[in-house]
């Protein structure tokens, strides 16, 4: 694991010059052509005259007059790098495992977390940001590290690694540590670069093998939606770094109305009425104080073609954020109708990116295989059932099939 540390930086003169290499190493470049010798010296491709090029990758001298050539794998032979994340309490040193993960999450990871401009984002700025905050940092490399597992394809290689583990615990207690005191106008980024992360890493945290040991089925556990409470947690978080601000890298972000979303105005006529039905909203009491109504709302409109080629991902996670508390409770207690809400949430995103495929494959299958169990005598939810069965592959019951018109694709 990475040697964690307390030191005092060697203080240099400051230069607008030199490769950003250096600057992210935080050592005085000698600005030498056509590549400094810190560069060199360190195994790493100077990008002095490549202002677009990607920092810290590992290069061989190759080819013509010097060409440097990427190597697709980061060269793992330098036994002690000397790369410092941050300068003060939390501060560690990127071991090269460590820079291997790194590499990994600049060169496949990052361009499976969110649209092209958010992944553009996190590649040309995440990693230089993350040397200087030792919390991004191992959420970045807690990341990577749950990626890896992924892509080992065990089928039971559920559980957290000790490297996720490690790395999770590491970046919790420095973030937890970090917003006890007053926000630093230049943590800001940080802070929301790294919540962002770990919404992702929440999605991922189921580590049931099958649907017979996934929520609703497995026995009760008070953590059981605790991944609900981390991916609702951002919204604070977004309040308080406000990205949106001119001066925040992400700025430009396309759809940052989903963190300034409300609950949608939806008529009831608008709601499919087997919905209506299901959740009691054709009753006269106002439908705002019913406790589905929101989730309902918003899935109705989920359901529908999206407007301007919207991602998926995105659309779908405004019913994570417009979840309310009694809903959440209604899920706590396996209420059926609830259940239903939530499986027909998941069944489109079982076929989307691997970071919230995986929990919403297994739990959508659970949800169905419970309410088939334990409530085969309630019509309403039986007749809704093949809603999500359709998007899951799982067969259709002798249920109504005209929910199809439901789903438009």
């Amino acid at each position: 694991m990475p040697t964690v540390f307390d030191r005092k930086r060697r203080v240099h003169a400051k230069s607008k010059r030199g490769c950003r290499n250096c600057k992210i190493r935080r050592v005085k470049c000698d600005e030498a052509q056509p590549q400094c010798q810190k560069c060199v010296g360190f195994g790493v491709a100077c990008n002095y005259n490549a202002p677009h090029g990607p920092d810290l990758q590992p290069a061989q001298a190759n080819g013509l007059a010097g060409q440097i050539v990427f190597r697709a794998e980061p060269r793992l032979s330098l036994a002690h790098p000397s790369v410092i994340v941050g300068d003060g309490p939390g501060s560690f040193q990127l071991d090269a495992e460590s820079l291997a993960r790194l590499d990994r999450f600049q060169r496949r990871t990052v361009l499976t977390i969110g649209t092209p401009e958010v992944c553009t984002i996190y590649k040309n700025e995440i990693t230089s940001l993350a040397l200087g905050h030792p919390f991004l940092m191992h959420v970045i490399l807690t990341l990577t590290a749950t990626h890896d597992r992924h892509m080992s394809m065990s089928p039971r290689n559920a559980r957290r690694s000790l490297t996720e583990a490690y790395h999770w615990a590491h970046a919790a207690r420095l973030l937890n540590q970090k917003l006890s005191v007053p926000i630093r106008p230049q943590d800001r980024d940080a802070l929301w670069g790294s919540v962002a992360i770990l919404g992702v890493l929440s999605l991922t945290s189921s580590e049931a093998p099958t649907p017979e040991e996934s929520w609703p089925l497995k026995p009760s556990q008070d953590l059981d939606l605790q991944w609900i409470n981390l991916a609702q947690n951002k919204k604070a978080i977004w309040n308080i770094t406000d990205p949106m601000r001119p001066d925040s890298i992400f700025c430009t972000m396309a759809y940052a109305s989903l963190f300034t979303s409300e609950a949608p105005c939806c008529d009831i006529d608008e709601i499919p009425p087997e919905f209506v039905r299901l959740c009691y909203l054709d009753r006269s009491e106002s439908r705002h104080e019913n406790p589905y109504f929101t989730a309902v709302a918003v899935l109705a409109r989920l359901l529908q073609p999206p407007k301007d080629n919207q991602p998926l991902i995105p659309r779908f996670l405004i019913f994570l954020w417009l979840m309310e508390p009694a809903f959440k409770g209604l899920l706590h207690c396996k209420d059926p109708r609830a259940l239903l809400i939530l499986a027909s949430w998941y069944a489109p995103l079982s076929d989307a990116t691997w970071w919230v495929a995986r929990r919403a494959r297994l739990e959508c299958q659970a949800i169905c295989l419970y309410l088939e169990r334990y409530h085969a005598d309630d019509e309403d939810i039986q007749r809704l059932l093949p809603l999500p069965r359709m998007h899951r592959g799982l067969g259709l019951s002798t249920g109504d099939g005209c929910l199809s018109r439901f789903i438009k694709t």
